[in-house]
């Protein structure tokens, strides 16, 4: 019986490991330029997002569409702002690419710590079966498991107030 490739969690992994496929998750330059303000843990059947949205900007709009997580500062403390990102303009989108082939297109969000501004979601992995069902289907214009994504939805936090 021979052994599951291994799936990795960012894709950046993947390709360094020389198999760019086989990820769950690809974050924007963006985000890794931030990565102390975020972090996923991977469990059996999911992925734990958690994003620290106090720091990443006053006003934090999250975006979910098709296979996009969308983060976006529609607010910052100037003051603030340039000492938070070290950043141009540039920074005030971010983004992570969910991958259909392994993961169900849509977040479930878990818990919002307004006064802590962060927000705690939940990224489900498909079985063995509908990972094969996938793969089978991938052809096909709209898979099933992109028929079923959840979006485009957003929730916006202002965490300006939390001080």
């Amino acid at each position: 019986m021979a052994a599951s490739p291994k799936i990795h969690l960012f894709k950046k992994s993947a390709i360094e490991a020389g198999t760019p496929e086989l990820y769950y998750l690809n974050p924007s330059e963006n985000l890794w330029k931030i990565t102390s303000m975020w972090r996923v843990v991977e469990h059996e059947d999911l992925l734990f997002l958690t994003l620290d949205l106090k720091a990443i900007g006053d006003l934090v709009s999250v975006h979910m569409d098709g296979k996009f997580i969308n983060i976006e500062v529609k607010k910052e403390n100037k003051e603030n702002g340039a000492a938070r990102f070290h950043h141009k303009d540039g920074m005030k989108k971010f983004s992570i690419e969910m991958n259909p082939h392994f993961l169900h297109l849509g977040i479930k969000v878990d818990d919002i710590k307004g006064w802590e501004g962060i927000a705690r979601n939940y990224i489900s992995k498909l079985t063995p079966i509908e990972i094969k069902r996938y793969a089978e289907t991938k052809n096909d214009p709209k898979p099933k498991s992109e028929e079923k994504s959840k979006g485009p939805y957003t929730v916006t936090i202002n965490v300006s107030r939390l001080n």
